[in-house]
């Protein structure tokens, strides 16, 4: 073999390899250009539903709008409780408020499940006694300055003297967390 053969040989095999690099890489231009329809497919269609569950949202908003507003309207009754101390104390104050008899009383912490409006409760069980028109008035002016409370359990019985009544109360009053969602510890 002399000069002209191998140098033929040479640029053949040249040749053979600039080929091959070209055909490997209109193969990952053909990838990448199909990897950018599929990304633009998706994007369209994600742009598509997007616009979708807006048009939904400014529909449920229409559609929920009185709702809102009146659910608004509890708002600082819901926020009035915002720890347990704070709670406990309400109720004392308004016991004292009126002077009624406290036989007993116990307060505990109630954990609800994550992820529901009221995760924590307050429930008090108290036992009052004294006369039936005070114990009434007392129940009823909790109720109207704590709306948010719930009665769980009421039992009434005959106190000891003439006019008397000894009630037995459960009341739950939701606690709420606080704009950082955390529980006020107070």
């Amino acid at each position: 073999m002399n000069n002209k053969h191998i140098s033929c040989a040479v640029v053949g095999g040249l040749i053979i390899l600039m080929m091959q690099w070209t055909n490997v890489s209109y193969e990952k231009l053909k990838m990448a250009n199909d990897s950018e329809v599929i990304a633009r497919s998706s994007y369209d269609s994600a742009m598509i539903a997007r616009t979708a569950e807006q048009r939904k949202m400014v529909i449920l908003k229409r559609k929920t709008e009185v709702v809102r507003r009146y659910l608004s309207q509890w708002d600082p009754y819901i926020n009035q409780i915002k720890s347990a101390q704070f709670g406990e104390a309400f109720i004392n104050m308004k016991i004292k408020q009126a002077k009624i008899i406290t036989i007993s009383q116990t307060f505990d912490t109630v954990k609800r499940e994550n992820g529901l409006a009221i995760p924590q409760m307050l429930n008090a069980q108290i036992v009052l006694e004294d006369d039936y028109v005070k114990v009434f008035n007392w129940l009823a002016k909790l109720e109207s300055s704590v709306p948010s409370a719930r009665v769980s359990s009421c039992k009434l019985t005959k106190g000891q003297s003439g006019n008397d009544l000894k009630m037995n109360l459960s009341i739950d009053l939701p606690i709420v967390k606080d704009k950082k969602g955390k529980f006020n510890k107070a």
